[in-house]
């Protein structure tokens, strides 16, 4: 048995290809916010750290 393939119809076509399109817009936009996110908590990580690490010298003397 084998299976038959039919070609869309050119209007099916461009709607899918537009909704494509439109999802990979969206899951762009969707991996820059959660790169904005991570790149925020490093961020905070840093001058959390920094501030222990001054702490720490301070300690120290």
């Amino acid at each position: 048995m084998t299976a038959q393939f039919s070609i869309p119809n050119p209007e099916t076509t461009k709607r899918l290809i537009a909704n494509l399109r439109r999802s990979c817009l969206v899951l762009e936009a969707a991996t820059l916010e959660l790169e904005n996110i991570t790149m925020q908590l490093e961020n905070e990580n840093r001058q959390k750290r920094l501030i222990r690490l001054k702490q720490a010298i301070t300690n120290s003397q």
